[in-house]
């Protein structure tokens, strides 16, 4: 089999992964929008929301990194503290250059991840307070690609390279939101999430973002 039916193959089970993922997280909302319309309390039944963050450090004269960060999502609120969240999750770090050795160098060093999870946002407040710190917790599906250029420098020779990969992630954030209006409130979260969390030697990314969150 060539390398481009390979390449085929490999893009076409990716897309099916990613289709499947999507659909049990919508069949799961499905199923919790017919049991909350059950619920007898009063109060917004579903909430949707945007977060969004930027940081540059000056690692050097011509060195630096910097990130933007993301999230957007739906809320269906199952009692009046509890929430289940469905979120989209985008992450994209760059580097200039990375210095290997003395000869060995990195440049536009890349890595974008993507976290599609479902999980449950819980206020530690009552629903009448202004300020009210929460916790979330969920999991989902998620992937990771890296790029960049590698260059000897004696050899004078670059070569691009990447590495992709995907798998489970858990995702823990804990944060305050502060209602400004009766269906609008600012909100600002630290977000911690892991790759293959369960596998040993797993690492944690922690990121922190602001946003607001409105209530239908």
């Amino acid at each position: 089999m060539s390398d481009s039916s390979l390449s085929l193959l490999t893009h076409l089970a990716y897309n099916n992964s990613m289709r499947t993922s999507l659909s049990r997280i919508g069949l799961l909302f499905l199923v919790v929008v017919v049991l909350s319309g059950r619920n007898s309390y009063a109060g917004p039944d579903f909430e949707v929301f945007g977060k969004a963050a930027y940081s540059r450090n000056n690692l050097g004269v011509s060195q630096y990194s910097q990130t933007i960060s993301g999230a957007v999502g739906l809320a269906i609120i199952l009692i009046p503290q509890v929430r289940l969240e469905g979120r989209y999750t985008s992450q994209n770090q760059y580097q200039n250059r990375l210095g290997l050795s003395p000869t060995d160098v990195l440049t536009n060093f890349k890595v974008q991840t993507a976290i599609y999870s479902v999980g449950l946002d819980i206020s530690l407040a009552g629903q009448r307070a202004s300020f009210v710190p929460f916790v979330f917790c969920g999991a989902g599906f998620a992937e990771s690609l890296r790029t960049w250029d590698y260059t000897n420098t004696t050899l004078g020779q670059t070569t691009p390279g990447t590495d992709k990969r995907t798998g489970l992630a858990g995702q823990m954030g804990l944060g305050v939101r502060w209602r400004v209006a009766k269906s609008a409130a600012i909100e600002v979260e630290a977000t911690a999430y892991s790759i293959d969390f369960y596998k040993p030697g797993a690492l944690v990314d922690i990121y922190g973002n602001a946003g607001i969150r409105f209530y239908l």
